[in-house]
């Protein structure tokens, strides 16, 4: 049980075959399925564990690999995107891992920080178009007022990163 509570998120736990119910549970329990964690469990079908929320990802085996890989791939579709100190959370929270700071975002900010912790340096008549669905060379400060907001938000946890803008047409993050 030890074991299973020092395990880095992110991990896919599997339960033995000859496991009981009650030390499926008490493993399942003793794992951490806070909001930025994400720990699947297989789990023998033979136990029978339905009342358990969604959070407490399940997957029973045996199962076969396509069925299996589809899962995981949707999990960790759905899972948080992190840059330096900061991690988003699905469900519109922004949060700081270093001092567990949380704040809600928008939407559109969210859509905004996805972009930029995966690619880190973008065009900004990519995100006018692709997340403000705006025609390319329509001027506006619609954008500029986004990254505002969220440069305030960071701010307001203590994030140690910057939105800044490189020769207008550039948004970095650093």
């Amino acid at each position: 049980m030890d074991k299973i509570k020092n395990l880095p998120s992110n991990k896919i736990i599997c339960i033995k075959h000859n496991a009981s119910k009650t030390d499926c549970l008490n493993a399942i329990s003793a794992t951490d399925f806070s909001e930025y964690h994400t720990n699947i469990f297989l789990v023998p079908k033979k136990i029978e564990i339905l009342s358990l929320p969604p959070q407490y990802r399940l997957v029973f085996y045996p199962i076969k690999y396509l069925d299996f890989n589809k899962i995981i791939k949707s999990v960790y579709r759905q899972t948080s995107k992190s840059y330096k100190n900061l991690h988003l959370i699905s469900g519109s929270i922004l949060v700081n891992k270093a001092n567990n700071k949380k704040i809600f975002m928008t939407e559109t900010e969210m859509k905004i920080l996805t972009i930029l912790f995966d690619k880190r340096i973008v065009k900004k008549d990519l995100l006018r178009q692709s997340i403000l669905n705006f025609q390319p060379g329509v001027e506006t400060k619609s954008l500029e007022s986004h990254f505002s907001r969220i440069r305030k938000k960071i701010y307001e946890i203590d994030g140690a990163i910057d939105i800044v803008s490189k020769n207008s047409i550039f948004i970095a993050i650093q």
